[in-house]
C-alpha cells in the first residue's frame, strides 16, 4: 500500500513537474515576444520620427522656394521695367542700347544684388574641399568666404562698370588698376588670416578653381543618378584637368583676370576670339582623352556634350563683350 501511494505521489510530483516548465516557457516566450514587440515599436517610432523629419524639412524647403520664387519675380519685375526705360531711352540716344542699360543705378544695383545672392553658396561649394583640409573652425570659415565674397565683388563691380561704357583707355586702365589694388590689398588681409604656410596652399588651391566650378557644374548637370561621378572619379578628373590647365598655353588667356587691362577694345577682337575658342577646345579634347582612362563609357557621352555647352555659352558672352568694347575703342 506505501509503494502504491509513493508512486502515486512520484506520478503526482512529475506532473506538477511538468506542468511548472511548460508554464515556464511559456512565460519565456511571452517575455520574448514583449521583448520583441517593444523593439517593433521602437523601430516603428524611429521611422515616424524620421519621417515626421523628412516633412518638416520639405516643408521648411518649400516655404523657402516660395519665398525665392516671389523675390525673384520682383527681381524679373524690375529688370523689364529697366530694360523698358532703357529701350525707350535708346529710341533717342544713338549710343550702344546694352552699354546704356548697363549705365542705369537700378540695373546695377540690381546686379550687384544677385552677385552677391550667387557668390556665397557658390564659394562655399567651392572652396570646402580648402576649408576642410586647413582645419578651419565654421566661424574662421566664414571670416574667409567673407574675403574672397569680397575680393570676387571687386571684379564682378569692374564688369559692371566697364559694360557701362562711354569712357577712353586711360578711364577703362585707371579703373581696372584700382580694382587690382584693392584685390592686392584683399589677398594681404587674407594671408594675414591665414599665415604664410596656410596661403601657400590657398594659392595652389586657387589654381584649381576653374576646372572645380566645371566639374561642380557638370555633378549638378548629372544629379544623383547612374552616370554619376564617384568621389574617387572625381578626385582623379579634378587632377588631371587642373594639370592639364596649368601646362596648357592660351595665346590670349580671357579667363585670367589679371590679363584684362584697359584696352578692351584691342582684346575683345573677333581674331583673338576666334583664337582663344579653338585653343579652349584644344583643351577640352585634351580633357576627354584624359576622362577615358577615368570616366566610363556611358559618362563620356555626357561630359563631351557638357564641355561643348560650356564653350558655347562662353563664347556667346565672349561674342556680346566684343560688340560692346568694340564699339567703345571706335
Amino acid at each position: 500500500m506505501k509503494n502504491v501511494i509513493i508512486g502515486i505521489l512520484l506520478i503526482a510530483t512529475l506532473s506538477f513537474a511538468g506542468l511548472y516548465m511548460h508554464e515556464r516557457n511559456l512565460q519565456h516566450q511571452a517575455q520574448k515576444d514583449v521583448r520583441t514587440l517593444n523593439q517593433s515599436l521602437v523601430e516603428m517610432q524611429t521611422r515616424l520620427d524620421e519621417q515626421e523629419q523628412q516633412a518638416s524639412s520639405l516643408q521648411k524647403h518649400l516655404e523657402t522656394t516660395r519665398a525665392a520664387a516671389i523675390t525673384k519675380a520682383d527681381e524679373i519685375t524690375q529688370l523689364q521695367q529697366t530694360i523698358t526705360n532703357q529701350t525707350a531711352a535708346g529710341s533717342t540716344n544713338q549710343g550702344n542700347p546694352l552699354a546704356e542699360m548697363f549705365k542705369s543705378p537700378e540695373m546695377k544695383k540690381m546686379i550687384q544684388t544677385q552677385q552677391q545672392t550667387v557668390l556665397g553658396p557658390m564659394i562655399e561649394k567651392n572652396y570646402a574641399g580648402l576649408f576642410s583640409s586647413l582645419q578651419l573652425t565654421p566661424e574662421q570659415s566664414a571670416a574667409l568666404k567673407d574675403l574672397i565674397v569680397k575680393r570676387s565683388m571687386v571684379d564682378a563691380g569692374l564688369g559692371v562698370s566697364l559694360l557701362g561704357g562711354d569712357m577712353d583707355a586711360d578711364k577703362r586702365k585707371e579703373m581696372t588698376d584700382q580694382a587690382k589694388t584693392e584685390k592686392d590689398s584683399i589677398n594681404d588681409q587674407i594671408k594675414q588670416f591665414l599665415g604664410a604656410d596656410n596661403y601657400t596652399q590657398f594659392e595652389s588651391y586657387e589654381k584649381t578653381i576653374p576646372d572645380r566650378m566645371t566639374l561642380n557644374s557638370y555633378k549638378d548637370t548629372l544629379g544623383q543618378g547612374p552616370g554619376a561621378l564617384t568621389p574617387d572619379q572625381e578626385q582623379q578628373l579634378l587632377q588631371a584637368m587642373s594639370e592639364e590647365r596649368q601646362k596648357f598655353k592660351f595665346t590670349t588667356d580671357f579667363s585670367d583676370q589679371s590679363k584684362i587691362n584697359g584696352d578692351l577694345a584691342s582684346m575683345f577682337t573677333e581674331e583673338k576670339i576666334a583664337q582663344y575658342q579653338a585653343e579652349r577646345q584644344q583643351l577640352d579634347n585634351y580633357y576627354l582623352q584624359l576622362a577615358q582612362g577615368i570616366l566610363t563609357q556611358d559618362q563620356l557621352g555626357p561630359f563631351e556634350k557638357f564641355l561643348t555647352s560650356q564653350r558655347d555659352m562662353q563664347s556667346m558672352g565672349m561674342k556680346m563683350a566684343a560688340k560692346m568694347f568694340g564699339s567703345q575703342g571706335k
